[in-house]
């Protein structure tokens, strides 16, 4: 029963989550239709049919092409774990964890979902996690590789602007960093004093059972943790080249839509600039509290590109940048979310009518 009530709680987020972003795409894209008419010269927007639209289609293929390449790198050390996941469901968590990073600040993160859509689907929590940190590391060893070849390539020092939004970063990084040391020391000392005692004996009995059962929990995804890495070390050096390559792959479509978007307004473009600009645009993005960094994107893109694209274009370029690399994806993500969700629930509801249990109950099962 615990099971089958937690697996509800969990359907219950997905669906508003499925909700909050529907509620947002108008709102968003009206946003977009404003800026475009206010801050961009009306003879541009007039000529806008007669603009190459390969160079547009190629921009919306680009900005969509990461949800195919997520998936491939979830499924892909899925099936490594021994645990074979279909196409469908790593589109589903991966789409999953694109919305939520979509409704909630940047800053936040999508990754517990992603946890919980993959324990979901039988994966434990220590292979979950480690599936999550070989993403983390497949992305940080592409990040070391091409962001200080783009600098040289792209002689990147010689901009003002780089130089302006690295100091932002560093003081932000700074402020955040230290907001954090404090509160987790403010956390465990609220620890300590309810295990103690000093907040009530009720509270420090279910303090103590609470505590015990996280650590039986960390114990368990530490070792599920090690098991996968050590997989990865003595047999799973080929994937991790494969999935490294899909990673690449991944960030540079999606660091690229701004490229093929100046193509088709007919702007002067340097494709590695371009690439290396969008990673500081996304960085900056870390740090704006506000829904999928909502007004800070905008913000950070017009900033950056004002010295690189002509200003009769700047509005539209920024708001066909935002649409491109956000709001589409918001807008159709919500949709095949809504679909995935439909059809799995039409699924149980077949299962249980033939005397089938769900998946969330034979997952509790097997942990038991």
């Amino acid at each position: 029963m615990k099971s089958e009530a937690g697996g509800e709680r969990k359907g219950g987020r997905l669906e508003r989550l499925f909700r909050v972003s529907m509620l947002l795409i108008p709102v968003g894209v009206l946003g977009n239709l404003a800026l475009s008419w206010f801050a961009t010269d009306h003879q541009v927007l007039a000529t806008l049919h007669h603009l190459p639209k390969r160079y547009l289609l190629a921009a919306v293929a680009l900005g969509l092409a990461p949800w195919v390449t997520n998936a491939l790198r979830i499924r892909i050390w899925a099936g490594f774990i021994g645990r074979p996941m279909s196409m469908r469901d790593a589109f589903r968590i991966t789409i999953g964890s694109e919305l939520a990073s979509s409704v909630l600040p940047t800053s936040t993160g999508s990754e517990v979902l992603r946890w919980g859509m993959m324990v979901q689907k039988g994966i434990t929590t220590g292979q979950a996690a480690s599936i999550m940190t070989l993403g983390y590391v497949e992305d940080a060893v592409f990040f070391l590789v091409a962001i200080p070849t783009a600098v040289v390539v792209a002689r990147a020092w010689e901009l003002p602007v780089l130089r302006d939004v690295a100091g932002r970063i560093r003081g932000n990084a700074l402020v955040v960093a230290v907001a954090l040391i404090a509160a987790l020391l403010i956390l465990r000392l609220l620890l300590r004093l309810a295990l103690r005692g000093r907040f009530g004996l009720r509270l420090r009995s279910s303090s103590r059972r609470r505590v015990a059962k996280l650590r039986r929990r960390m114990r368990k995804t530490g070792r599920d943790f090690r098991g996968v890495f050590l997989m990865v070390r003595e047999r799973g050096k080929l994937r991790f080249a494969l999935t490294l390559g899909i990673t690449a792959v991944q960030w540079s479509c999606r660091y690229s839509v701004v490229t093929a978007l100046a193509y088709f307004l007919g702007a002067p473009v340097d494709p590695v600039l371009f690439f290396l600009l969008q990673w500081v645009i996304f960085t900056v993005m870390l740090f704006v509290p506000t829904p999928g960094a909502a007004g800070g994107a905008e913000a950070a893109f017009l900033l950056v590109y004002s010295a690189l694209l002509p200003a009769r274009i700047l509005g539209i370029a920024t708001a066909g940048w935002r649409f491109l690399t956000f709001y589409l994806q918001l807008s159709l993500g919500s949709l095949v979310f809504g679909s995935l969700n439909f059809a799995e629930r039409r699924a149980r509801s077949r299962g249980d009518a033939h005397g089938t249990p769900h998946a969330s109950t034979r997952e509790g099962r097997s942990g038991r």
